[in-house]
């Protein structure tokens, strides 16, 4: 589990790095240029030219070492430094005389003065300290870099952009590609900040771990190694009854498909007895494409219309494909009332709740909701950006005692307890028709299995992005269906499973 700190925790670490290994501030900026060369140097080809764009804080220091390294190692680097009127700071004038050693910098009064001729361009204006828009000057210049048909690289962060907040008011870096020190930042994890920041790599420049126990923070990067492999163990005396039975309510007219990848998500994720409740329309298709499934057939032809004796499953899948008929809304409210136990709730589900907001007070605690940004919005109300999204999902979870899912790049799973994960795994070829349902079967599995609901988020996310990421391996990610998932997700629970799992 990644700890997502503010720039204001990060600088205290850093100090606390300082104090108590103890190292200096300029060999701790020497610690993390070198490290940000190591990494640049396995993604670089030939010996392409660099320009190496400086600020007068820490970050130009930065810059002026990884310059000086890129040097010594061979490549052709021409270093600038941009002239705002302000002292260097103490580390960037000590790590500026550093690079005077060896080479000349260009200064930049102007932006007229500025000739990027590289095929890279290192951006390390300002980093992480940012607390105001980039405007005149520096503006000028961060348009330059943008337009250039070079490769931009932030050292930590792009110039321009605020590290725990959506501010995009000003001129910001474009990066391609930013390389951040020790754990990246809130703001690259939100669509509309992270646009700038490209791919993002974090690497390790030796902070004192002492100080993230007892650091705390509501914001966490959920990773594959966080998956505890005992969630999935299966003893040899063990039977069906003791993996969940689970109801899937899904489907309509044109739209079991979704039926169909929400119920062998929830088998291929290990439950232990299936039942799927559909329309008539739906009965032939699913009975013989899953024939591992019991189907349970609405009265209604093209529609769900009523469910009956719910009381013997332990989660209720809801939603997928099954249409906004006045009828299926219906049921929605009785399954609230009669059914006492964590719900998974998604697609059309929740589209129904947005039609009738008091349901959403009705929906059993610790059920989880996986709506992506259109149903988000729906149901909640539109946002300015995405930290405003997670903020609210996060005072509803709280005051709802609910877990919510906001779908997309780096979901987020937001808990009742007030923390935010971001997930780690996944890719965009998963933008694609029905991967949706196969994350509701997944999540209806494991809680079926005994899991609780936010644990059942969590490593439901990480699961379905990480059968993504196999499929995208496999197919490609233009090529890439919601069908491909379930294909992948063998592979997936084998390496959780497996001893030697990290």
């Amino acid at each position: 589990m990644i700890k997502i700190l503010s720039a204001e925790q990060i600088r205290r670490w850093d100090l606390f790095t300082i104090k108590n290994e103890p190292i200096s501030s300029i060999d701790l900026m020497e610690r993390a240029s070198s490290a940000f060369v190591k990494l640049l140097l396995t993604k670089v080809k030939g010996q392409p030219r660099v320009d190496v764009v400086c600020g007068p804080g820490n970050n130009g220091g930065d810059g002026f070492a990884i310059a000086r390294l890129l040097i010594g190692n061979g490549l052709k680097v021409n270093c600038h430094l941009i002239d705002f009127g302000l002292k260097l700071s103490e580390d960037c004038r000590k790590s500026y005389r550093r690079f005077l050693d060896i080479s000349q910098v260009n200064i930049v009064k102007q932006a007229k003065d500025l000739s990027l001729n590289g095929e890279i361009v290192i951006d390390a204006m300002f980093g992480s300290g940012l607390n105001r828009s980039a405007t005149g000057l520096a503006a000028e210049v961060i348009q330059l870099i943008n337009q250039s048909q070079s490769k931009t690289i932030a050292v930590d962060m792009p110039s321009g952009l605020f590290a725990d907040k959506v501010n995009l008011s000003g001129k910001i870096i474009e990066a391609d590609w930013t390389i951040t020190f020790q754990a990246p930042k809130l703001s690259f994890l939100i669509p509309e900040s992270g646009y700038y920041v490209g791919e993002w790599s974090a690497v390790d420049i030796g902070l004192n771990p002492d100080f993230l126990k007892t650091e705390s923070t509501d914001f966490f990067i959920f990773e594959k190694s966080d998956i505890d492999h005992s969630l999935f163990d299966r003893k040899k005396f063990d039977h069906k009854g003791k993996y969940g039975r689970v109801l899937i309510v899904a489907g309509s007219l044109g739209k079991i498909g979704a039926a169909y990848l929400s119920s062998k998500a929830a088998l291929k994720s290990g439950a232990g007895l299936l039942t799927v409740h559909i329309p008539q329309v739906g009965y032939a298709p699913i009975q013989t494409s899953l024939p591992e499934a019991m189907v349970s057939v609405d009265p209604e032809q093209e529609f769900v219309s009523e469910i009956n004796k719910v009381e013997g499953f332990d989660v209720i899948g809801i939603g997928p494909g099954l249409g906004d008929n006045p009828k299926t809304g219906k049921i929605i409210k009785e399954l609230f009332t009669s059914f006492n136990k964590p719900m998974a709730i998604d697609a059309d589900a929740l589209n129904l709740i947005a039609l009738d907001k008091e349901l959403i007070d009705l929906v059993p605690k610790g059920s989880v909701l996986t709506p992506h940004i259109g149903e988000f919005n729906r149901l909640f109300g539109e946002c300015d950006n995405g930290l405003e999204r997670i903020e609210k999902i996060r005072t509803i979870a709280i005051e709802k005692q609910l877990i919510i899912v906001l779908k997309g790049a780096h979901s987020v799973v937001a808990t009742p307890d007030g923390e935010i994960y971001f997930n780690s795994t996944g890719n965009s070829g998963m933008a694609t028709a029905g991967c949706g349902d196969v994350l509701t079967g997944i999540i209806s599995a494991l809680m079926a299995r005994g899991s609780d609901s936010s644990t059942s988020a969590r490593v439901g996310v990480c699961i379905h992005g990480w059968a993504g990421d196999l499929a995208e391996n496999t197919v490609g990610k233009t090529a890439l269906m919601a069908s491909d998932l379930l294909c992948a997700l063998p592979e997936v629970f084998s390496n959780v499973e497996s001893s030697d799992f990290i």
